[in-house]
């Protein structure tokens, strides 16, 4: 193993212990816990740009509803890649330095100093902000206090809407859905969202126009 792969290494290997407590497991470069509606993520990935004689990589936080991958067709049984989650940051925009982008790791000093960093990171910040989108009902919460949805998380939105019956909601949520993106490139993904959320709840989509 080159020495940038070493202590690389050090820093995932450190983090065991550290994530175990609050209910990771490791897997790859993953660490993954799991609730009754969610899976949660912590992800380490490698830079392509990294000099020969280090190794840069980026710490990526990830949480989904299991409900949103069934609606996709994919298993609820296995976490997802992070970049599939609905709600996907990195780690660094919870700390107190959120001009920190990447770390790179090239001898014991730098291992040693980024594992540290990362504890204190992960568990002041990291961990507190995860376990509050541990249920649907908690994302539902996060999505209804004002903040303006992008088109995935109208679209997720309305998906744990339907699955819950809230057809108040629910309407109002695909209007949004329909008065921001139903039109242009995504205009016939929208349609398609619609005609399926028609196919996999259709007691709660009865009575809600197209």
């Amino acid at each position: 193993m080159a020495d940038a792969d070493k202590f690389f290494s050090y820093v995932l290997k450190g983090l065991r212990p550290i994530l175990t407590p609050y209910g990771f497991r490791s897997s790859s470069q993953n660490f993954i816990s799991e609730s009754p509606e969610c899976w949660a993520i912590i992800n380490l990935q490698k830079s392509r740009w990294s000099q020969p004689c280090e190794k840069t990589f980026y710490v990526n936080v990830a949480v989904t509803a299991k409900r949103l991958l069934a609606f996709d067709d994919e298993p609820m049984d296995k976490p997802p890649a992070h970049w599939k989650c609905i709600w996907n940051n990195r780690a660094e925009q919870f700390g107190p330095e959120p001009k920190v982008q990447q770390w790179t790791v090239r001898d014991e000093q730098t291992a040693s100093e980024t594992l540290e960093y990362l504890r204190r990171l992960i568990c002041n910040c990291v961990i507190p902000s995860i376990e509050r989108r541990t249920s649907e009902a908690a994302f539902l919460r996060e999505w209804a206090n004002g903040h303006v949805l992008g088109y995935p998380q109208l679209k997720a939105k309305s998906v744990l809407l339907a699955a819950s019956g809230d057809v108040m909601y629910l309407r109002q949520t695909l209007q949004s859905l329909r008065e921001a993106f139903g039109f242009g490139v995504v205009a016939d993904g929208v349609r398609n969202h619609i005609e399926r959320l028609r196919i996999k709840f259709p007691t709660a989509m009865k009575g809600i126009n197209d």
